[in-house]
């Protein structure tokens, strides 16, 4: 049977998403959050040239248009190789409409996807007629490693809504077996759903970059989704970069927060048949299909596609008021040169963040980690210069937020500087007690350190962590004044030498 002349492709289809792409800002968002320069037929050299042109003054923030995109070209020894810019304008022209764009976004994708599965066939063919099999099972195992490889390398997913991720789970719950064994804000901004950071914050604000780090182990995935739900049952669409955990998961843990249910029954079945708590998981499920929350689970997401989906969210969500990025360490960045090392690539990062809340007049929290030498420090307070791998970070932040959680049961330590030790441990000890009687026995202090306030004051606030059900909850009054007072007793304590 003779075989194809050439490989799958739609040159109109391709025209039409590059004419679109030209003439509006919003669709182009959308296409850099779906294409790669490779979905574009090899043999259209002009489509990919003007693709990559285009992607350039887009990681620029130049606004594109056919004369910037014929000076681009121009630049860059392209212009000839495009079709000149006679091509650019039919391009722009043949445009009459957006309403067919996703289905020759469609057709554009499928018909890479064709030629990548017929390529690595005929790359599995060669490999069986050029090499020693040896081993048939082995051979198979990485034929099939191939093609899988090629279904999840374009996995670019989409926003999964509360709804559609709340649904399943409660469909999920209702069929799980018995396990054998002062929401007040003075100014205008996104609620926090804590009192205490509320006052210091005022709410997160239109434009803002928040850091949220900590230790791992610590709560700062914790803390970020109740940040996120408490914004979002307060009436705010958000969205939520989840980079370690699937959709499912997360939601997961957001049920058992608000339901009070243990995450761990959740995860294992154990007590989920008791009629009382199959109540409380519905009632839940119900409440997340009723808030906007946005789940974007795709694992290293790149930097620029997070930036794409993040306007395409906000065209969606007009009202956007929070995005969160867990965490900044596992985006990928665009390629840099080989010296400039892994803090250049944080810096880019970081300050692509605050450029894009800044643009799209949004709140944004990046979630980062802290490093190591917090661990060594006498009582083991974080500080800004704990910020993992760049001081950059730290600069771009508006509001950078520390947690802290006392080491209680830290081994007795002796000498001469174990004097403040025993003191601060013995603060730590009288706080946490407090924590126990406000929320139980599995309820410790956690506290926010605001290290770093741009349009506020710095300060702690503290919090009572149920880490059975990954909830953070306001204390009492009575609890935060005795909170405070302790505090008070630590404080005289570290003037006195």
């Amino acid at each position: 049977m003779a075989r194809r002349k050439s490989l799958p492709h739609n040159t109109d289809a391709e025209k039409a998403v590059l004419g679109a792409m030209l003439r509006s800002q919003s669709k182009m968002n959308e296409i850099f959050s779906e294409l790669t320069v490779d979905d574009f037929y090899e043999e259209n050299e002009n489509h990919r040239a003007i693709f990559r042109a285009m992607e350039r003054l887009y990681k620029r923030g130049v606004p594109v248009d056919t004369q910037i995109l014929t000076d681009e070209l121009i630049n860059s020894n392209e212009i000839e190789i495009s079709g000149g810019p006679e091509y650019l304008y039919d391009l722009a022209e043949s445009v009459v409409t957006f309403a067919n764009l996703s289905y020759y976004l469609r057709i554009v994708k499928d018909q890479a996807l064709l030629r990548r599965f017929l390529q690595t066939i005929e790359s599995i063919e060669n490999d069986y007629y050029s090499k020693d099999i040896g081993d048939v099972t082995t051979f198979l195992g990485q034929s099939q490693k191939a093609l899988n490889d090629l279904a999840e390398k374009r996995r670019i997913g989409d926003f999964q809504s509360a709804k559609a991720v709340s649904e399943s789970l409660a469909q999920e719950f209702k069929e799980m077996k018995e396990a054998a064994s002062d929401d007040s804000v003075i100014d205008s901004g996104t609620p926090t759903g804590f009192t205490k950071l509320n006052r210091y914050t005022h709410g997160f604000k239109p434009g803002e970059f928040i850091v949220l780090a900590a230790r791992p182990g610590v709560g700062k995935t914790a803390l970020a989704l109740n940040l996120a739900f408490n914004a979002a049952v307060r009436g705010k669409p958000v969205g939520y970069f989840s980079l370690e955990m699937p959709a499912s998961q997360l939601f997961k843990r957001l049920i058992s927060a608000d339901s009070g249910v243990p995450f761990e029954s959740l995860v294992t079945g154990f007590g989920i048949n008791k009629n009382n708590v199959k109540l409380k998981l519905q009632e839940s499920c119900n409440r997340m299909s009723g808030i906007k929350f946005y789940v974007e689970d795709t694992s290293g997401i790149k930097l620029m596609d997070l930036v794409a989906k993040t306007k395409k969210l906000k065209d969606q969500e007009p009202d956007l008021g929070l995005v969160v990025v867990d965490y900044i360490g596992l985006v990928t960045p665009p390629s840099t040169k080989k010296s400039e090392g892994r803090q250049q690539e944080v810096q880019l990062i970081s300050q692509t963040l605050k450029k894009l809340a800044l643009e799209l007049k949004i709140p944004i929290i990046g979630v980062a980690q802290l490093n190591r030498k917090v661990e060594d420090r006498a009582g083991g307070e974080p500080q800004l210069s704990d910020l993992r791998e760049s001081g950059s970070i730290e600069q771009d932040a508006d509001i950078v937020m520390l947690l802290h959680e006392p080491k209680i049961n830290a081994g007795q330590t002796s000498g001469k500087t174990d004097l403040f030790e025993k003191q601060n441990k013995a603060v730590d000890e009288a706080q946490q007690k407090v924590a126990q009687q406000e929320g139980g026995k599995d309820t410790s202090i956690v506290t926010i350190i605001i290290a770093k306030n741009r349009s506020g004051k710095s300060g702690k606030v503290p919090l009572l962590f149920r880490k059975n059900c990954q909830k953070f909850d306001n204390p009492s009054t009575e609890g935060e004044n005795q909170f405070a007072e302790l505090e008070k007793e630590r404080i005289s304590y570290l003037g006195r030498e």
